[in-house]
């Protein structure tokens, strides 16, 4: 991404963790980045485009935490334990990122359910890794749906599991990705 672009990305992601998906438009966006009207408009001819740039950002941060655990060695359960890994301590613990990310898939859902489709491609790009892993594709499915709905927990504020708990559930997905490695 361009630094201007980024940057409308980044504002825009502040807009809606400040003041709601609703309070999303170009025109907030542009005020937030400090840019005119035109600029976002140059970059993203629609508010559509902008939040489908949300959620390609938090397919590309993603995929890179992926590649920083060794998601692609070619090891059997390689896959699995870095999708495990990415989720329970993403690159950047402590700051908005998880926030952000979230911000991004609020704005898709809430604006056009199709905007989604960058993130669902790419979901579906990573349950193929999860099942061509080297191990037990049941299991190893089982650990992705159990990872997700951890991440989607804190993501949704719907009784997220923190402290030592927190801790705990991550520990067992990470012994289950070397139980799929067993079978």
């Amino acid at each position: 991404m361009t630094d201007t672009r980024d940057r409308i990305v980044r504002a825009a992601e502040d807009v809606v963790i400040r003041d709601g998906v609703g309070r999303l438009t170009l025109d907030a966006a542009a005020a937030e980045a400090k840019v005119s009207k035109g600029g976002v408009l140059y970059h993203f001819p629609s508010r559509a485009a902008l939040v489908t740039a949300m959620v390609e950002q938090f397919v590309v941060s993603f995929d890179a935490d992926l590649d920083r655990f060794g998601a692609y060695s070619g090891e059997p359960g390689a896959f699995i334990r870095a999708y495990v890994e990415a989720t329970v301590q993403p690159a950047a613990p402590g700051d908005l990122r998880d926030r952000r990310l979230g911000s991004a898939l609020l704005a898709g859902v809430a604006s056009d359910p199709e905007l989604l489709a960058p993130l669902r491609e790419r979901f579906a790009c990573w349950q193929t890794a999860v099942e061509n892993d080297g191990v037990d594709a049941t299991l190893a499915t089982v650990v992705r749906f159990a990872t997700d709905g951890l991440w989607l927990t804190d993501l949704f504020e719907l009784a997220p599991v923190s402290g030592e708990r927190r801790e705990a559930v991550a520990r067992e997905l990470r012994a289950l990705t070397r139980e799929t490695s067993r079978r």
